[in-house]
């Protein structure tokens, strides 16, 4: 199967599957036709590919973690008491980031909080120009915009 068919049917760039072989995490095998030379891969590149993306998006693991894992699996297949004892360590390494993320919710929850407490005060006192907002100037005759503030494109 070419790079083209591959692509397509595994829904990865040429670049990417590329990268993949580079990394040794897929292999293909140099045909010559004329004189061209082509790469001629394994319709189980499929699988392989699957599992690399699988592995990457729900297992939350990088290429370089990933092809150690490959050629392990290869070489030795896991026994059901390996794979649910790495399992078991994907899923609290999965729930301390949850758990994390869960940190910084709150963090921005509090944050939009006092703002939204912050804004209904200076809404009552319109005379006052808020600091970083885009109208400080006295006496200016625009009306003024929302005081809301971004520093480095987050609002603080």
């Amino acid at each position: 199967m070419l790079i083209g068919e591959v692509a397509k049917k595994s829904g990865l760039s040429k670049d990417g599957i590329r990268h993949y072989e580079q990394l040794g995490l897929i292999s293909s095998v140099p045909r010559q036709a004329g004189s061209k030379i082509y790469r001629d891969y394994d319709p189980s590149v499929l699988e392989t590919i699957d599992q690399i993306r699988g592995s990457q998006h729900f297992l939350r693991l990088s290429l370089k973690e990933i092809g150690p894992l490959l050629k392990t699996i290869a070489e030795t297949p896991p026994t059901d008491a390996q794979r649910l004892e790495y399992l078991e360590e994907r899923l609290a390494v999965v729930r301390k980031q949850i758990s994390t993320l869960r940190e910084v919710e709150d963090h921005i929850s509090e944050k939009v909080e006092r703002l939204k407490v912050e804004l209904g005060k200076s809404s009552t006192q319109d005379s006052a120009p808020v600091a970083g907002s885009a109208n400080c100037e006295p006496n200016s005759s625009r009306r003024r915009r929302s005081p809301q503030r971004q520093v480095g494109g987050l609002a603080r």
